[in-house]
């Protein structure tokens, strides 16, 4: 039976039992349609290419249960799509998957595979909204490259309650006897009115071959701060990451973003760099325009300027999905438009 044919029975049956359980738990379907249109050009050796890419499209059923005495049961199934060829990934729910219990005094806890913190920072602190050609984790790599861990498999989770302003979480991964995966992360959240602050840190156990080190497993440590604070007027955004390893030099991050509404929409700007020692950095700027023609529907604009060190081959998202890999100090231009639906 082909892969497919395979994700479709399992959706219809999720929608089939989605629909028997609405009255009792109250499951929802939600999800995400975007995709736009891109010209990229690159530099050394010089290349043009089109595509039709999908920026972050996903579906999910999500539900709740009252136990009573303020505890709920909770549950989250979310997978991503390639709108432009229709495929869903080859981990169906490759987004978060978990089972949770809920409770209004003590917190919530979680097991399955979830969002590492530095997901929910990071994405608070960019006026792109992790999303089009200036989306600040172009610029965060992923562990094996010097960067965060985004999502922790394999994991258990607790966020606390909020207690004023302020409310934590904490992951512990199982390795599930590997010599890898032995993870934890923590992440703190406040926001106060117009303000918000946020604290990810997160230590991950990476093969030592992916960073040019020998052993079979080395310990990768991230700190993460992000902010943001809405003038009214504008809205401003930081986020600031390093990430370190014994036996190497430190990698840092920076990504600096503004968003300006105008009438029905918003234009946004973003500055960000990513830099290790060695010639391995990478500079971005990002303009945007987004058009809204409702709460749940936009059209999008956006074009942005990426400059590769000598040893750097960052990409844009989320052209980079659809492109060869830029070759080491190859810079990237990139313009696009496109179209983003909620339901």
């Amino acid at each position: 039976m082909s892969q497919k044919i395979q994700h479709g029975i399992a959706l219809g049956a999720l929608l089939a039992c989605s629909c028997t359980a609405f009255a009792q738990s109250g499951v929802t379907l939600y999800g995400r349609a975007d995709a736009g249109v891109f010209y990229q050009s690159r530099s050394n050796p010089g290349a043009n290419q089109w595509t039709v890419s999908s920026d972050t499209s996903y579906f999910g059923l999500r539900g709740q249960e009252d136990l009573g005495g303020g505890l709920s049961a909770t549950f989250k199934l979310e997978s991503q799509l390639d709108l432009p060829s229709g495929n869903s990934s080859a981990a169906f729910f490759n987004r978060e998957a978990y089972v949770g219990l809920s409770d209004r005094r003590l917190g919530t806890l979680q097991l399955g595979s979830m969002w590492g913190p530095s997901v929910w920072i990071s994405g608070k602190s960019d006026a792109f909204g992790r999303a089009q050609l200036g989306a600040v984790q172009t610029l965060l790599q992923g562990a094996n490259n010097r960067g965060n861990t985004f999502k922790f498999d394999n994991s258990l989770q607790y966020i606390s309650p909020k207690i004023g302003n302020v409310f934590g979480r904490a992951y512990v991964q199982a390795a599930e006897g590997a010599d890898t995966g032995r993870n934890y992360a923590l992440a703190l959240d406040y926001t106060s009115g117009p303000a918000f602050l946020g604290l990810a840190f997160d230590s991950a156990q990476i093969p030592g071959a992916a960073v040019g080190l020998p052993g079979s497993a080395v310990r990768a440590k991230t700190l993460g701060i992000g902010g943001a604070y809405n003038f009214g007027v504008a809205r401003i955004y930081g986020y600031y990451q390093r990430n370190s390893i014994a036996g190497l030099d430190d990698a840092n991050s920076l990504n600096a973003s503004a968003a300006l509404p105008v009438g029905s929409g918003e234009f946004r700007l973003a500055l960000g760099r990513w830099s290790r020692p060695g010639d391995a950095d990478a500079r971005r700027l990002a303009l945007g325009y987004a058009h809204f023609l409702s709460k749940r529907t936009q059209v999008y604009g956006s074009f942005a300027v990426l400059k590769n060190g000598g040893r750097s081959t960052t990409m844009l998202f989320p052209i980079g999905q659809d492109s060869a890999p830029a070759v080491a100090g190859q810079d990237v231009k990139a313009v696009g438009v496109g179209m983003r639906h909620m339901f």
